[in-house]
């Protein structure tokens, strides 16, 4: 092949100017053509070398150069005239020997400088690929004088020996990223091989220390790029660092890293930045495990060392922007701190590492010592136990240094801390860290440094549970069953170095700073404590879930420990409250200068720590907190808190409570001495700091045990309760009145006064009068306090007493509250109030304002209670019970002046609930009536005050109901939304009142609906519903014309209704069958409309027979109904049809129907019974009268051709009657959707289809007009067939009449079906059909733009056509145009080029023709798109096939030179079709042109890049070693030598396969060249191509296994011949193989052969483990014996460390080698299959059981070896019984979660396919047998044994009952899922076809009976389910079903599927055909 060089064009540069020219320097001279460059080159002057490399010379910053740069340019014209600058290569040589050290230099330089300018550009890069393999060639000597540069011990000689070395490693260097690449790297590991093996590596480290140095001698490299001029060090970097992730640099790395790293503080910032980038490009390739072991190379203990050094480094890098010390934080971030990259390994938290097999040292994240050689701790345990050895190591010795000024240093320890929690425990014993308590800067930063350590997560949920798998998900494994040890946890919590003593001298420290920084510590610490201690509760809980015969769960033993170890580490509790009362009380209780200020933050900041810390160890330690006897009330109520109540009091009596001050004075609480006064936390103005102490006070209190809340508190009259709300009512922080709702919820609850509803305490807390920015100031205060002082005696006296209270409220109004609707009752602590407000009345113990304040409260509770209530019976009976009580005050002379108005302000709510007008002077505000001062406030945030105080014309305004909405309803809980929704059910029948307008109803109705879609859970939506639609007034809206103007709404709540839940049924059916009597009630129809509107919206809910109740009267006055069809009805009518569920009743009434036009709805009902099976029997009955028929037909509806169509088709009587009509009136044969129906009727017997019906014109006209996506063209084509058959003359003249422009799609259908029945009759028709379809192919194909889904389908039938047509030969004329357009514009359709291929292979073409399309399909853009690796298989493969028709058309023409070399690029050498047919012809171009392709070949390259052709040995060894081997694998043993095999199934197969005769190919044209030496037998020996040559000795084609013979002895012959290392051993290998070849064609086991390509392979990688097995096993053999399985009993029984990989590897082994009759001989004489059955049956290693199904699997693909293992091993009978065994196993390997399901789940899945190819291949055989007179075997028995074993799922899980913890998991499980069900019927269907079979009725019910169980997961494989369970019973004899009831029934059941529809539409159209036929003749 030859290569021309690509012209350059100058004309598209950007710049039209010449570009500069770089003048050479003085007294050089300037070469102006690369012919004088050759020529002064060529006389060897040093002057010529040094004056050409200072014209070309370009600093390294300045690459890469333009292509049109003149010295690239002055570049390219020289290597013009010496490609192989063979002129400087002499130059070098001839300085080398005769010493000329200045030549030779000179040489070197210029060379390096040549390939440093052109390596960047692509261009030139086989030309650098050249001159690299020129310097490394071994038939070369510059190999050799590279070295001697290197190691010389002239500084100057080094330096051009590296400046070489560095630049041709850059020319092709590997990385980590392609080093699974076969071609990418090469040319640089051969660089530094060359390097290697001349020694010069090892001074690499101490050269490494050569820098440039100034005059002074010290190191400096200025601004510019070092390698710019580079000196020694930088050289040898660059040449390196493209190596590291290499495994020949990494033997070598103990010498080279450390000077690489230590040297890192003395380099500019750049070079810091490339070498960080280099190691991180090392480690981040694709491979994880290599990346793994590269970094345990590359990193260790002291170059971290020196990395984490250069933290403090902050020049900066200018190619980034970032300081060195910012590059290298990253590095060691991403090296150090992400688990699974780098040297930071997963670990498993706290938990310490498992070793294993006694090797833990080996095992990966360990291995920091192997790597640096020492072992300076051996003994320690703690590195034992570590993950992360390295980083242990690490961090111990960073120490103290941590804590550094910026920090850097800390925050990077920090986060690998984060990463691996492990390394915490062992960190602080040598952390040295200073923590003694002391005022100082650096102490500061210690102590923030632990606190960040303290403060990091917990370890992940993950390292808590089980270890697993690495492909398992580790979330569903279980917990372990002891928690991590407790001193490993705390020291992440409270570690050692901060002891007691420290943190006690740190609290009662004199410095407040130092005070506080313990404090936050500790809390640190406490939080920490927390967060574990709910870490463990969780997973206490879920391991208590589970069944354990242990007494106690030892993680509560765990957490009690961690309690017990964390008191002893931290300071008496006494201690902490000490710390805080002095905090509390440093500052004076009102400062007022700036010290006494700042003294007050403070003590404020101290005091909140205080408080967390207290409230932490109470929370953590509650057995510590409960040995202190402290009261925690005195957190929020103090001594001087209650002076300050009772000054408050008395200043409220005296009608003031300012202060002197003018402020308003904290009344109630006002805390100021510390722990025992309190911390104003009972305060509402506090902020900062003071409010944090609320909250944690609030937090404390709600968390502390056996607090008693009811308690008086400490100097005041009121309990604790009291302050707790007024807080409440006083703070305006958002976050404390949470807190505080929280506690009170806390307490409140659980008690008698709110358990029966706990949503009522909110009632209760909103009705009280809150401090808001609107209502402040000293009478609301004074409010509050009347008011809580009431509240607090009440609360006191219900608590004590609830049953009296519960009681008085269930006698206020008798029968009216049942404990079977709690939420309806109220708290007991209503009656207290009302109980004690009349006691303190008359008793005269209450003020009249405090009296007011009570019962305006009472008021608003009343109304919230109205939402909670069926009626207002017991709410009037309270009210009353207040008027009452003025009543009697008034009689005693008390003058209680306004509290009437209040009580009458109950009564008008309740009054306008009812439904009373609103009365506008109530709502004018008294100034003298009594009202709280948050009224405005409260009317805001009360829906029920909000809702009474609307008028009925803003009720009816368009924004109430979003405003209602948005405020009250989608931002509440389920509770307040529900009692909420009551409230307005309550208010709906209001007929004077706010809802009286219809608008306002239907807001209101509007409003429910919106609460309804704001509820979630479903019992309160259920109970909201009921609610709803119970309500006596909202059936009156939906059942009468009160609800006309309100009907949205109204539907909308019906919408919310679910016909599948059974509640919602059940309130529906109420409204359902009101309305359905109201039709039967309505005589005379005059009421038909309303009603039919009213039950439309209740249709879903409407029964069958409710349905037909409704729809009697409207079809007995259809006439009266007919009117209303033009409005909105008709669909209700249509619904109330298909609701009756009956279409016997609706095809009796079917004229009435027609009249009402609800067709299409008795379509439907037909189409539904006919998938039901009981119901598709009635539908045989029905029939029809002509009259109907001609009504239906008149009124030209599709529903109504359907409707005839379907009852032609289920029922005889109506299918005469129909054609009784169409054949007398021809007229009904016009339409075209009679076309179905005569589709129908033309199967029909001659009883009923007496007469022809005339259609063929219609069919005709339907074909080329009709809509493509209807049925229509289906029935026609099936006509026009099925007339056709009969010789129907009218279709042959009506298809001659079709033109071109008739043509479409339905005619292509037809074409099609027409070629498939094969038949001689068809053939005009055909010829003309296939013609018209070739013209309109050329026109689709040479149009302008896309083709459509419609023409491309149109291609596809063609080509099914032509090719089942193969009698009818398509026009020469007609088909080379087709061919022509498809290649010029339809190369990238499927259709297009699959139709091309045809026609190429039908038709004979023209010699000028085929040439001319082979130029144009080389030269399309489809070319260079297949040869692209990116190319899909699909359209590679469709290119070639249509190339190689072609070709193959005329070898005369196909066989040239020009059509042979653009094969090349296009080839990759695998087993794929595409890649078989290019193979094939090159086979016809060697055939036809006698000349062998190996000339081109040798150009191929696997990477699909053309190659330099030299060598075929290049092309060779580009093949990937993995992929050979895999071919040996799999190796095809039905290839051909000749031809291109069978075609594949998917486009993709082969692709993972080198074809074995391209590379025997490869490998002889290799050897025949004559220019292998014993490196490149190396090479072609870790190829694995010898290997692939050896398996095809066993191929079943005499003539591979000829060439294969012929190939090895070559070889043999010519490694004789050539020294290497390996020689020895191969030929000995060799020997062994060709004495165990009886005859020159015999062919050997594929065991034998796949046998020697393992040896081959591990002989060229002697690390693999086999080698040393498989050589002692061949050394110890004089002859190998191919009849004996090679290494058995020394692998399967294998003991030692690798026992697991050899037992596997021979496993493995035997199912790839077992694959003919050979091999089956030759293990049964080992009783292999014995020995695996054993070793399976005694498994519990889920790996290891699954490779021995595959090998067993493997076995039985041989009939042979089947035959023998059912009939003499009982396989089957083994196999069944592993199946009962499979869970068994599973359970005695304590596996769970996935991992388990996943066992058992794969292995039942390799059973059941062993099974079924056991039961293929034994089928033949049985069959003949049969036929034969035999009795059929017992090995079918076996069969319906295993059948049974597997369909009853509970057979043998009834004995496995003893594993109680496992109890409910099996009895939950099914063993048949829809998979293996799919498989059971496959397996059934095979069996089903050996005569006299009886299996087949015992089986078929039980597959049957699974198929039901499973409907609903069978969705993907229903239809394949279905198809075989069809089939079956197809094959079954009928005499076996004659006495077999049930299995009768299950096939009846199987073929009522299969009409349904469930196996696809073409055999459901055909068993309604069949039933249809045999129906009709019975």
């Amino acid at each position: 092949m030859v290569l021309l060089k690509r012209k350059r064009d100058f004309g598209d540069q950007s710049e039209p100017s010449a570009p500069v020219i770089i003048r050479p320097k003085a007294g050089t001279k300037a070469f102006a053509s690369g012919k004088a460059v050759k020529d002064a080159l060529d006389t060897a002057s040093p002057q010529a070398l040094v004056s050409f490399r200072q014209q070309i010379v370009t600093p390294h910053s300045s690459l890469p150069l333009a292509i049109n740069h003149p010295t690239v340019v002055i570049l390219q014209h020289y290597l013009d005239t010496s490609s192989t600058c063979e002129e400087i290569f002499r130059a070098w040589q001839i300085g080398d020997q005769t010493k000329t050290e200045i030549q030779a230099q000179a040489a070197v330089e210029l060379l390096s400088e040549i390939i440093s300018i052109l390596t960047p550009i692509p261009f030139f890069r086989s030309s650098v690929v050249g001159l690299i393999n020129k310097l490394v060639s071994n038939t070369e000597p510059y190999s050799e004088y590279l070295n001697r540069l290197c190691q010389s011990g002239r500084r100057d000689d080094v330096y051009h020996g590296y400046l070489l070395a560095a630049a041709a490693v850059a020319v092709d260097p590997p990385t980590s990223t392609t080093m699974g690449s076969s071609t990418s790297g090469r040319l640089g590991l051969k660089v530094w091989g060359v390097l290697v093996e001349g020694g010069s590596v090892r001074g690499l480290g101490k050269q490494m220390g050569m820098r440039r140095r100034n005059k002074e001698g010290m190191v400096g490299y200025g601004e510019s790029d070092p390698l710019d001029k580079p000196d020694i060090r930088h050289l040898i970097l660059r040449t390196v660092l493209p190596l590291l992730s290499t495994s020949t640099f990494q033997a070598h790395a103990r010498t080279i890293l450390p000077p690489l790293y230590s040297g890192l503080s003395a380099d500019p910032p750049i070079t810091v930045y490339r070498v960080l980038t280099a190691l991180w490009n090392a480690i981040s390739g694709p491979s994880i495990g290599l990346n793994r072991r590269t970094s345990l190379v590359l990193f260790h203990e002291k170059s971290l060392e020196h990395l984490w050094q250069l933290l403090s480094r902050q020049d900066v890098e200018s190619s980034t922007g970032k300081t060195v010390s910012e590059i290298v934080e990253a590095f060691l971030e991403g090296i150090t701190t992400v688990p699974g990259q780098g040297i930071c390994f997963a670990d498993e938290g706290w938990y310490p590492r498992r070793t294993t097999d006694g090797n833990a040292n080996a095992n990966e994240g360990n291995n920091g010592t192997a790597v640096n050689g020492t072992n300076d701790d051996r003994h320690d345990s703690w590195k034992r136990g570590l993950h992360n050895r390295i980083l242990g190591n690490v961090v111990r010795k960073v120490g103290n240094k941590a804590v550094d000024d910026d920090g850097v240093v800390g925050n990077w320890m920090t986060k690998v801390f984060e990463a691996c929690p492990e390394l915490i425990a062992g960190y602080w014993a040598h952390s040295a860290l200073a923590v003694d308590p002391r005022l100082n800067a650096r102490w500061v930063g210690t102590m923030a440094y632990i606190g960040r350590i303290i403060s990091l997560p917990t370890p992940a949920l993950d390292t808590f549970r089980q270890p697993v798998s690495a492909d398992a998900d580790p979330s569903t494994a279980p917990f372990r069953s002891h928690p991590p040890a407790t001193s490993v946890i705390i020291e992440s919590i409270l570690p050692a170095p901060l002891t007691k003593n420290h943190i006690m001298k740190g609290l009662q420290h004199t410095n407040g700073l130092v005070q506080h920084v313990t404090a936050i510590t500790l809390a640190r610490g406490l939080q920490k404590l927390s967060v574990v201690q709910e870490l463990f509760s969780q997973i206490e809980k879920m391991i208590e879930d589970e069944p354990s015969t242990s007494e106690e769960n030892s993680w509560r033993r765990g957490r009690r420990e961690l309690e017990m170890e964390a008191r002893k580490r931290i300071p008496e509790l006494s201690i902490i409250i000490a710390f805080a009362q002095k905090a509390a009380t440093m500052a004076p209780p009102e400062p007022e200068t700036e010290a006494e200020l700042a003294l007050a933050s403070k003590s404020a900041m101290l005091t909140e720590i205080a408080l967390r810390i207290f409230g932490l160890c109470n929370k953590t330690m509650p057995s510590m907190a409960s040995e202190v006897k402290f009261d925690v009330g005195r957190l929020l109520v103090s001594a001087s808190s209650a002076s300050a109540e009772r000054r408050a009091r008395r200043e409220a009596r005296e009608g003031s409570v300012i202060s002197d001050s003018g402020s308003v004075a904290s009344v109630g609480t006002m805390g100021t001495a510390g722990m025992g006064g309190g911390f104003g936390q009972s305060r509402g103005d506090v902020e900062g700091f003071e409010a944090l102490s609320q909250l944690h006070v609030l937090q404390l209190l709600g968390e502390v045990r056996d607090w008693n809340w009811m308690n008086k508190a400490a100097g005041s009259q009121y309990t604790y309760l009291y302050h707790i709300l007024l807080l409440y009512l006083s703070t305006r922080q958002s976050v404390t009145q949470l807190k505080t709702v929280s506690l009170l919820q806390h307490l409140l609850i659980p008690t008698l006064l709110y358990d029966h509803d706990p949503s009522e305490l909110s009632i209760w807390l909103d009705a009280l009068p809150r401090a808001s920015d609107s209502a402040s100031g000293p009478m609301l205060l004074a409010q509050q306090i009347h008011l809580l002082s009431f509240l607090d005696d009440c609360f006191r006296r219900a608590i004590k007493t609830p049953y009296r209270y519960i009681e008085d409220a269930f006698a206020v109004v008798p029968d009216n509250f049942e404990y079977t609707r709690p939420t309806e009752m109220v708290s007991p602590v209503l009656m207290t109030i009302v109980e004690q407000l009349n006691a303190k009345i008359l008793g005269q113990l209450i003020s009249t304002e405090a009296a007011g304040v009570v019962l305006v409260y009472i008021r608003r509770i009343v109304l919230g209670l109205v939402g909670k209530q069926k009626d207002l019976q017991f709410l009037l009976a309270i009210v009353g019970k207040f008027d009452d009580l003025l009543e009697k005050a008034k009689e005693a002379g008390q003058a209680r002046v306004g509290l009437q108005d209040v009580v009458q302000g109950m009564k008008d709510d309740l009054a306008l609930v009812k439904g009373a007008k609103q009365n506008k002077k109530s709502t004018d505000q008294d100034p003298e009536a009594h009202r709280l001062r948050d009224e405005e406030d409260w009317s805001a945030r009360s829906f029920e005050q909000t809702c009474l105080t609307m008028t009925v014309d803003q009720w009816g305004e368009v924004g109430a109901l979003t405003s209602l909405a948005s405020t009250f309803i989608k931002s509440a809980d389920d509770a307040t939304i529900i009692r909420r929704a009551s409230f307005l059910l309550q208010l709906l029948p209001s007929k004077k009142g706010i809802l009286s307008s219809l608008e306002a109803k239907s807001t209101a109705l509007h409003l429910l609906d919106q609460c309804l879609a704001s509820l979630a859970n479903p019992p309160s939506l259920a109970r909201l519903k009921a609610s709803i639609f119970e309500n006596d007034f909202v059936k009156q809206l939906f059942l009468s014309e009160k609800g006309d103007d309100c009907r949205i709404p109204l539907n909308s709540l019906v919408a919310r209704l679910q016909s599948s839940i059974s509640n919602d049924a059940g309130l529906a059916e109420v409204f359902v069958l009101e309305l359905v009597g109201a039709l039967k009630s309505d005589k005379k129809g005059s009421n038909m409309e309303r009603t039919l509107t009213l039950l439309q919206p209740w249709i879903p809910f409407l029964g069958a027979e409710p349905a037909i109740k409704a729809l009697k009267p409207i079809i007995k006055r259809s006439e009266t109904a007919i009117p209303l069809l033009k409005t909105t009805l008709a669909p209700t009518i249509a619904s109330m049809v298909l609701a009756t569920n009956d279409p016997s009743y609706a095809v009796d009434h079917i004229k009435e129907l027609v009249k009402l036009k609800s067709i299409s709805p008795v379509v439907q009902l037909i189409r539904k019974a006919s998938v039901d099976q009981e119901k598709r029997k009635s539908l045989n009955a029905l029939s029809i009268k002509k009259g109907v028929v001609r009504d239906l037909l008149a009124i030209e509806e599709d529903s109504a051709f359907e409707l005839v169509t379907l009852l032609a088709q289920i029922s005889k009587d109506a299918a005469a009657t129909i054609f009784a009509v169409l054949s007398k009136d021809s007229t009904q044969l016009k339409d075209d959707r009679v076309l179905p129906i005569v589709d129908i009727l033309l199967d029909a017997p001659s009883d009923i289809s007496d007469r022809k019906l005339d259609v063929v014109s219609l069919a005709i006209k339907v074909l080329v007009s009709s809509n493509v996506s209807s049925t229509q063209p289906e029935s026609a084509i099936r006509i026009v067939t099925r007339l056709s058959q009969q010789q129907n003359e009218d279709v042959f003249q009506e298809i001659r009449k079709l033109k071109l422009t008739d043509y479409g799609l339905p005619l292509a259908r037809l074409t099609e079906t027409l070629a498939d029945r094969g038949s001689q009759v068809f053939d005009p028709p055909i010829k003309h059909l296939l013609d018209l379809g070739l013209q309109y192919a050329v026109r689709v194909c040479s149009k302008v733009g896309e083709s459509n889904t419609d023409e491309q389908a149109v291609l596809s039938h063609l080509d099914s056509a032509i090719t089942t047509a193969e009698d009818t030969k398509p026009e020469v004329q007609l088909s080379e145009p087709v061919i022509t357009a498809i290649i010029q514009d339809r190369l990238d359709n499927e259709e297009a080029i699959i139709l091309a291929v045809i026609l190429a292979r039908r038709v004979d073409m023209k010699a000028s023709f085929i040439r001319q399309q082979l130029q144009a399909l080389l030269a399309s853009s489809a070319y260079n798109r297949c040869i692209d690796s990116s190319c899909p298989a699909s359209t590679r493969l469709n290119y070639i096939r249509l190339l190689h028709s072609l070709f193959a058309a005329s070898t005369y023409v196909s066989c040239q030179p020009n059509f042979i070399e653009p094969l090349v690029p296009l080839y990759r050498g695998t087993l794929s079709e595409s890649d078989r047919l290019i193979l094939n012809m090159f086979q016809l171009f060697e055939g036809y042109r006698k000349l062998s392709v190996s000339s081109i070949l040798r150009f191929w390259s696997a990477s699909g890049i053309i190659g330099s052709g030299n060598r075929s040995f290049d092309a060779l060894t580009s093949l990937d070693p993995q992929k050979v081997f895999a071919t040996c694998q799999a190796y095809p043993l039905r290839r051909p030598l000749r031809g291109y095999g069978r075609a594949s199934r998917q486009p993709e197969d082969g692709e993972g396969m080198y074809d074995p005769v391209f590379v025997m190919n490869l490998l002889t044209s290799t050897m025949s060249e004559g220019t292998v030496t014993g490196l490149d037998w190396v090479e072609i020996l870790r190829s694995n191509v010898l290997g692939l040559t050896i398996c095809g000795l066993s191929s079943r084609d005499k003539e591979i296994r000829t060439v294969a013979g012929y190939v090895l002895a070559k070889a043999y012959h010519l490694i004789n011949k050539k020294p290497f290392y390996e020689r020895n051993q191969l030929l000995y290998t060799l020997r062994l193989l060709r004495h165990s070849i009886e005859t020159p064609s015999a062919r050997l086991p594929i065991l034998t052969t796949l046998f020697f390509a393992h040896a081959l392979r591990s002989l060229a990688n002697p690390s693999h483990f086999l080698y040393p097995l498989s050589s002692r096993f061949l050394l110890q053999r004089h002859v190998f014996d191919p009849t004996d399985t090679p290494m058995l009993y020394s692998m399967l029984y294998a003991s030692g460390d690798g026992w697991k990989r050899d037992r596997g590897w021979i496993i493995r082994f035997l199912k790839d080698g077992v694959r003919s009759d050979a091999d089956w001989r030759v293990i049964r004489r080992r009783k292999v299959w014995s020995l695996l059955a054993t070793m399976f049956s005694s498994s519990l290693d889920p790996a290891f059981r699954r490779t021995v199904l595959q090998a067993m699997e493997s076995m039985v693909t041989i009939p042979a070896a089947a035959r023998s293992l059912v009939l003499r091993d009982g396989l089957i009978v083994w196999l069944s019984m592993q199946w009962t065994n499979v869970t068994r196993r599973q359970i005695d390997s304590h596996l769970k979660g996935t991992k388990a399901q996943t066992w058992e789940k794969d292995e039942k899945a390799m059973i059941l396919n062993l099974v079924e190819k056991v039961c293929v291949n034994m089928i033949p055989t049985e069959i003949e047998r049969v036929k034969e007179g035999k009795e059929i075997g017992n090995w079918v028995g076996h069969v319906e044994i295993f059948f049974k074993t597997v369909l009853d799922a509970g057979m043998f899980l009834l004995n496995l009952n003893a594993r109680q913890w496992y109890e409910n998991i099996l009895m939950t499980q099914t063993d048949v899922d829809a998979e293996r069900l799919v498989v059971l019927t496959r397996i059934l269907y095979r069996l089903s076809t050996i005569p006299r079979l009886r299996l087949t009725t015992a089986i078929v019910p039980l597959l049957v009976d699974q198929l039901k169980k499973l409907e609903d997961s069978l969705a993907p494989t229903k239809a394949d389910l279905t198809s075989f369970l069809f089939h079956i019973g197809l094959n079954t004899d009928p005499e076996n079903l004659r006495h077999d009831i049930r299995g009768k029934e299950a096939i009846e059941e199987v073929g009522w599927r299969a009409e349904r529809g469930d196996a696809g539409d073409e055999l459901a159209d055909w068993v309604k055909k069949e039933r249809r036929l045999v129906e009709w003749e019975n």
